[in-house]
């Protein structure tokens, strides 16, 4: 990969961002009630819903907040300041109608801001994925803005959450798994917030505080790589409670696109508080999973797998069949998502090792990903994020999703890739065998 591709592939990313997806999402907010809309129909033309899904409103407070002082993008003063005013009215969003009077978050709220129950008699609060992305939020605003008081009140949040983690009592609706098991993606979702949080912390001058969250990411890291992890290099997504192995098929079945997402998450980390350990063993995983779940016969990567390979198998019980009949029908769909970790995670490690067979995995992705997923209709923009195996639209809903189009995945992994890019092209990542 030459400094002139580099440069090329950083100005593809930077201009995908400003001139596909921001034009698309900067209208996307409420004038009345506050808030983001992001209940969209797959096009992206219609409005489906008024009701604000908390952890969406906690994503878009961040990648508003992180937008408006990303370097690395070439983004206009006019769209930078849109960016910085959205993530302003997103903090202010979060701090006045987003916490239960428990101090936690809802899940979701009406079109006027009324906490809604997900299912009737299930309660408000019962998603703590909706809590860390509002901690994400709140820090990154916090930051942005300059109110210590944000980030103090994210920490606050966190803290909260990790003694329901310590606890077992981690929620992890809109996927609600059987009594008994743990669960990967509610450790990765608080090694990511507490490493962002961290972050923020430290610039805030909030030292003490910010190595008391570190205390904790290290030993979720030390959680995910002793246990999640197999030796083949995949990530159980779900174990027992004494982390032994599950026989039935959600039990037996990984999701690739987490898989990679969650160990860069590792890689970050681990960077910063030096486990080199840790990194070399989510590289080891991004090798094997990347290749693993790659579709030789239609490009791109499946959306859920077997541990052991191949279409999700087993017999599973009544309290799993709603989650495991989702994965059998849905296994081989493309979304949006899964692919753009992957893009990410592979040229990080690239950018780490300088193993080919890194750089040959991201371009592979970033080929698919490009050509499969980005709306055809330009006077909509944004993507269609669903598509079925062959790559053509699908225009429903992947089972146990929410019904939300959100700009999440897309908008982080731009701006990863542009600082990755701008990192590599200065030698700041530079491999010693890379040209």
């Amino acid at each position: 990969m030459t400094k002139e591709e580099i440069r090329s592939r950083r100005a593809f990313y930077s201009d995908h961002l400003t001139e596909v997806i921001l034009p698309y999402w900067l209208p996307k907010i409420d004038h009345k009630h506050g808030g983001f809309f992001t209940c969209y129909d797959p096009t992206g033309r219609e409005l489906v819903s008024t009701d604000k899904y908390v952890w969406s409103q906690g994503r878009c407070t961040w990648m508003y907040s992180k937008l408006a002082h990303c370097e690395s993008v070439n983004m206009p003063y006019a769209m930078r300041e849109a960016c910085t005013k959205r993530a302003e009215m997103g903090a202010r969003y979060l701090m006045e109608h987003c916490f239960l009077p428990n101090g936690m978050c809802a899940f979701r709220l009406s079109g006027d801001n009324k906490p809604l129950e997900l299912t009737t008699g299930s309660g408000y609060g019962v998603s703590n994925f909706a809590d860390c992305f509002v901690a994400l939020g709140l820090s990154a605003a916090g930051v942005l803005l300059g109110q210590i008081e944000l980030v103090q009140k994210a920490s606050e949040l966190f803290h909260k959450t990790l003694h329901l983690l310590s606890c077992g009592q981690f929620r992890t609706a809109p996927d609600v798994l059987p009594n008994g098991w743990r669960s990967h993606a509610s450790v990765m979702i608080m090694v990511n917030t507490g490493d962002e949080l961290s972050r923020a912390l430290r610039t805030s001058g909030l030292e003490k505080e910010a190595i008391e969250i570190d205390k904790a990411i290290v030993q979720m890291m030390e959680d995910i790589c002793l246990h999640f992890i197999s030796p083949t290099g995949i990530v159980h997504e779900c174990l027992t409670a004494d982390n032994g192995l599950l026989e039935s098929l959600y039990g037996r079945h990984i999701n690739p696109g987490h898989t990679n997402e969650s160990m860069w998450f590792l890689i970050r980390a681990g960077q910063r508080l030096g486990r080199l350990d840790v990194v070399e063993k989510a590289i080891h995983t991004i090798r094997c999973t990347s290749s693993l779940a790659w579709d030789t016969e239609y490009g791109g990567m499946m959306y859920y797998l077997d541990r052991e390979g191949g279409k999700p198998r087993g017999e599973y019980a009544p309290e799993e069949a709603a989650l495991a009949e989702a994965a059998v029908r849905d296994w081989s769909n493309k979304l949006w998502w899964p692919h753009t970790e992957t893009i990410y995670a592979n040229l990080l490690c690239y950018a780490q090792t300088g193993e080919r067979k890194f750089l040959e995995s991201y371009q592979r992705y970033h080929n698919y990903t490009f050509d499969t997923f980005p709306n055809p209709d330009k006077t909509v923009g944004e993507w269609i994020q669903l598509r079925y195996r062959d790559g053509s639209p699908n225009l429903g809903i992947i089972g146990g999703r929410l019904p939300v189009k959100d700009p999440y995945h897309i908008t982080r992994n731009l701006m990863l890739l542009t600082d990755l890019l701008e990192d590599i092209e200065r030698g700041r990542k530079l491999c010693d065998n890379m040209s």
